[in-house]
């Protein structure tokens, strides 16, 4: 009996959430059909950029270093996210395990970790823009 309940009130729930949304989208999408503008013309299926013609296509092709550059950086920002709470928690982890060098020390390996994937991609020259 109580699982039934359970059941009644979710489906309650979701119902509540869910069909406000979709009457929505699906108002939208009548009144669109209804009332919307739809006459596509060649010049307004052509990409839009800021008002300026076009020079060239848009189908140019990128230095790959500018990509990895990218990753590069998203790397090693995402490396200052683990950094900051890991040093901060430094002290707790010695304190529960007893052994006040583990935490410096498991800090200190990702960090040699982290230096030699820098000195790999600066001997790689992806840190150059040249």
């Amino acid at each position: 009996m109580y699982q039934l309940q359970v059941a009644q009130i979710v489906l309650f729930v979701l119902a509540g959430f869910a069909l406000p949304a979709l009457g929505m989208i699906f108002l939208a999408w009548v009144l669109q059909l209804l009332f919307g503008y739809h006459r596509p013309n060649p010049t307004k299926n052509q990409p839009y950029e800021c008002g300026m013609n076009l020079f060239q296509e848009s189908n140019l092709q990128f230095d790959i270093k500018y990509y990895l550059y990218a990753l590069l950086f998203i790397l090693f920002d995402i490396e200052i996210i683990f950094i900051i709470p890991w040093a901060l928690a430094t002290d707790l982890v010695s304190a529960r395990a007893h052994c006040p060098w583990l935490g410096p020390v498991e800090v200190t390996i990702f960090l040699v970790i982290l230096a030699v994937g820098l000195a790999y991609a600066w001997k790689k020259g992806a840190l150059e823009w040249e």
